[in-house]
């Protein structure tokens, strides 16, 4: 399966070149897959280093009293913020929802798993009755990237995200931003925040959380304004 994608990768690549460095080193990092053999203290992240960086700027700038996260997988990155918390002295927690329980997510006093869909009504009651009481409150979606699903979370979470904190839309390079286009992706991330951010006029893209070049959540950091 592997040998297969990276074999559409390079088709992709032939016949949609990339239109600037930026997007040509974004393309040969992105189809090398290196991000999906990335860890954080032995537990695989599935991110890009560079946006791992941002959130600790982000966690040290904002100090979230919550982080709350749709799409676990292994856990690696619900590590990460509970380790970044743990060395900024805050008092952060993580609430992190995914529809499958792994054998290998990690245990810390500051991580509360929720199993199930992040757009079901249990899970947001659940949610509601477990951020009653934080006053600063961040949301970083990245479970299922269609654009139908991360509009839905979009709608559900943004009341959550308190004034001065991130929403964040993760993975929003996808369906040709600038990779992936074509082979079953369609509408993703990206398609979703061009749906919502013209309602909510109380988020504006911070573009300087992507000062590295490259980022997997191109216009993806959502900051609340007011």
């Amino acid at each position: 399966m592997i040998f297969f994608k990276r074999i559409l990768a390079r088709i992709y690549r032939v016949i949609n070149p990339p239109k600037n460095i930026e997007e040509e080193f974004h393309a040969k990092y992105y189809y090398s897959k290196v991000w999906a053999d990335t860890y954080f203290m032995g537990k695989k992240v599935f991110k890009c280093p560079n946006d791992l960086w941002i959130y600790q700027e982000i966690l040290w700038e904002t100090k979230p009293d919550v982080i709350i996260e749709c799409g676990t997988f292994h856990g690696g990155s619900t590590l990460y913020y509970a380790k970044l918390f743990d060395m900024m002295g805050l008092d952060g927690e993580i609430i992190t929802i995914d529809v499958d329980a792994m054998p290998d997510m990690p245990q810390h006093p500051r991580i509360k798993y929720l199993m199930g869909s992040s757009t079901s009504g249990e899970i947001i009651s659940q949610v509601k009755e477990l951020i009653k009481d934080k006053k600063r409150v961040m949301v970083i979606l990245d479970s299922d990237h269609s654009c139908d699903h991360v509009y839905n979370e979009l709608e559900l979470y943004h009341g959550f995200v308190t004034t001065g904190q991130y929403l964040v839309v993760e993975d929003s390079n996808i369906n040709g931003h600038p990779v992936y286009s074509g082979f079953g992706q369609g509408p993703g991330p990206m398609e979703a925040m061009e749906k919502f951010l013209p309602s909510h006029p109380e988020f504006e893209t911070d573009s300087l959380r992507e000062k590295f070049f490259m980022s997997f959540n191109p216009k993806g950091y959502l900051k609340k304004i007011k």
